[in-house]
């Protein structure tokens, strides 16, 4: 009986552990040109880097450029490349703020949808660094997913590890 209850805590445990990764959803973990930031040039393309690759069936992954004005600045079909989902934008003389959303589908089927937005200035500020990395500068909404899957993950781990502990414990009295 001993045994029998501890096996089915050690399998609810395990079960439990494996089970939480595949609800996990890949995130956007990089852009280029990066969120927030401000450009001298608008890039010939606009990158989005997720933290699992994506897949490419039909229309399924797009990407929309606009301007303040509400033009669309992209040009082509949005193309996918492993983890990479990229366009190309027309020359376009514009400047402003520049609005990017995107909508793009992981190889476990989920869609990720966002937008981040970043500026396009004719003058370079040379108190900043345009060119520097930015850290979190993602705007999608979906950087705290990775923190609520933090908690869950060790919320279920000491709870399993308390819980076998105490059967543990009431069954050596």
């Amino acid at each position: 009986m001993k045994i029998s209850k501890v096996l089915i805590a050690a399998t609810f445990m395990a079960v439990s552990l494996i089970a939480l990764p595949a609800s996990a959803h890949t995130v956007l973990i990089s852009s280029d040109p990066a969120a927030n930031t401000t450009v001298d040039v608008l890039p010939s393309t606009i990158s989005l880097t997720f933290a699992e690759e994506l897949v490419s069936i039909g229309n399924s992954n797009s990407i929309s450029v606009k301007d303040e004005s509400d033009v669309e600045l992209a040009s082509g079909k949005p193309e996918v490349s492993g983890a990479v989902l990229s366009i190309k934008l027309a020359p376009s003389e514009v400047t402003g703020v520049i609005k990017v959303n995107y909508r793009a589908v992981a190889a476990d089927g989920h869609v990720i949808n966002g937008d981040y937005q970043f500026t396009l200035s004719p003058k370079a500020i040379a108190a900043t660094d345009e060119n520097a990395p930015t850290l979190f500068a993602q705007d999608s909404g979906s950087e705290n997913k990775i923190s609520i899957y933090l908690i869950i993950s060790a919320t279920l781990v000491v709870g399993g590890g308390l819980l076998l502990f105490f059967i543990w414990k009431r069954q050596s009295k």
